[in-house]
């Protein structure tokens, strides 16, 4: 059954999430039983809406949330520490008489099998044992009497059937669509990652994610075709051009209850980019451009969604190619430390590609490569130590070269190391002149100043130094005073003395 709602008409109520602490929602989102957005967690504290002091709330119906756990091979636990909810009544129609009780099901959708169903006694400790490793939290109250309610201690532990962190269930894992082909797809839930919640696109249950680059323009149109017709399966579409890190809100989505053959997508003459629940399953296609990358998610709501699996088909005139799908770069950054400058890149889907090299721009403006990297997977990190930075700018930039030998080049960093001239002073001690020895990789032009013990300015003077050359400036000290004096010229500084 589709998310509907008994009541008419509800309003959003956000579950609270601060400091690991959960409260359940009292109210569905978008006129439906969904209380608020999937979490992908392994500690935490879980409170009925009163929190741990106040009573829960009358007449909460069936309003459910979800934890998943946020680490591969791991299953969600709940140990109850406390439980309050013995409100029975023989007309009440919850398992045992029950007027209030909770239910606590095995996986991510409002109708996975229960683990618990009662308001007797507490559940003690509860463990999922399916393939998404998630239990799903569902509440009804009545109208007359209102108890403490629970507190739970959410936990994660290994378990043999749990997520493998590896399927396309995570956007970081997205299949990338190669050609117009239709594909056949099933899921074992939502991934360990809690992603794409925005827009119509209320949570996540079964869910699969493609990566696709359009390789001429067109419309971008799919229909999703359940292997069941009455399950229930949303489509989600993001971009263009954003990464699994920053979605942002979906450019189409429909969240529209299952009917008639099940089909849904973009296309079918549509004119909306987004409906909700009672939309008609169909959304706009989008007019796309060569060289676009989108995400499609599509989102099973249904218990046996996952297993059942679609069918996809492309049915716009944009053709789709992922033989130019190159990494996204999350991150690519540098800093100064200790007279060296560390580099840093993260990526999101390494799909194809083959290697990464560190580039740095000599003092001849020729790229040098600095270390080379073999392409981990779908999303890595990366450093590197420059040893030898130049004195001040430093600018580095990465050759990513992929499987079927194409190329392609991030964007510039600039690196700044303090400038160190290399300098020295002769003869020390020195009597009527002394000669300053310069020599500098890039080119310089800076200033050589003099100052006495006091730091009193004895002498200045501006220097050129070409790049790469060694040249010598006389100065005249037949007018110093005997003493120890500084030469100073950048970060550096030597000393001598006058006879």
């Amino acid at each position: 059954m589709k998310r509907f709602l008994l009541l008419p008409a509800l309003l959003f109520l956000f579950g609270g999430a601060f400091a690991q602490t959960y409260t359940h929602p009292t109210l569905g989102v978008q006129s439906t039983y969904l209380g608020s957005c999937l979490v992908s967690t392994c500690s935490g504290t879980y409170f009925d809406n009163g929190g741990s002091a106040g009573a829960y709330a009358p007449n909460v119906n069936s309003i459910y949330r979800t934890f998943c756990p946020n680490t591969a091979g791991m299953c969600m636990r709940a140990t109850f520490t406390s439980f309050a909810m013995n409100d029975t009544y023989f007309l009440c129609n919850g398992p045992n008489s029950c007027c209030d009780y909770l239910q606590i099901l095995n996986g991510p959708a409002q109708n996975s099998p229960a683990l618990y169903n009662n308001c007797l006694s507490s559940p003690g400790t509860i463990t999922a044992s399916n393939p998404s490793g998630c239990l799903t939290f569902r509440f009804i109250s009545d109208g007359s009497v209102q108890q403490a309610g629970w507190a739970a201690t959410l936990s994660c532990v290994p378990c043999a059937g749990g997520p493998s962190g590896t399927t396309n269930s995570d956007c970081s894992s997205a299949t990338p669509i190669c050609s117009n082909t239709a594909l056949n797809d099933a899921s074992v839930g939502p991934g360990i990652n809690a992603e794409g919640c925005s827009g119509c696109n209320t949570s996540e249950v079964y869910t699969n994610w493609y990566r696709v680059q359009v390789a001429t323009s067109g419309t971008l149109a799919f229909t999703i075709d359940p292997n069941m017709n009455t399950d229930d399966f949303d489509p989600v579409v993001y971009g263009p051009n954003v990464t699994c890190g920053a979605l942002g809100a979906p450019v189409r989505c429909s969240y529209a209850a299952s009917s008639g053959n099940g089909n849904t997508g973009l296309g079918n003459a549509a004119v909306d980019n987004s409906e909700d629940v009672y939309g008609d399953q169909w959304v706009s296609p989008i007019n796309a451009t060569a060289g676009q990358v989108y995400y499609i998610l599509i989102n099973g709501w249904s218990a046996t969604s996952g297993s059942n699996g679609f069918n996809l088909s492309f049915t716009g005139t944009a053709t789709l190619n992922c033989s130019v799908l190159p990494a996204e770069f999350l991150a690519f950054e540098g800093s100064y430390s200790n007279g060296m400058n560390d580099i840093y890149f993260a990526t999101d889907g390494e799909f194809g590609v083959k290697s990464f090299t560190l580039e740095k721009l000599d003092g001849q403006n020729n790229w040098q490569a600095m270390n080379t990297f073999a392409a981990n997977g779908n999303n890595s990190m990366y450093f590197f130590t420059d040893a030898k930075p130049y004195p001040g700018s430093n600018r580095y930039r990465i050759r990513m070269e992929e499987q079927n030998g194409n190329v392609n080049w991030s964007h510039e960093i600039e690196v700044v190391a303090p400038i160190q001239h290399t300098f020295s002073v002769f003869p020390n001690p020195a009597s009527t002149h002394l000669e300053v020895e310069l020599f500098d990789v890039k080119g310089i032009r800076d200033q050589i100043t003099i100052v006495d013990a006091m730091g009193k300015v004895h002498y200045q003077s501006n220097v050129d130094v070409p790049a790469g050359l060694t040249i010598y400036h006389a100065i005249n000290l037949g007018d110093f005073a005997k003493g120890i004096y500084f030469v100073k010229m950048g970060n550096e500084s030597k000393s001598f003395v006058k006879e």
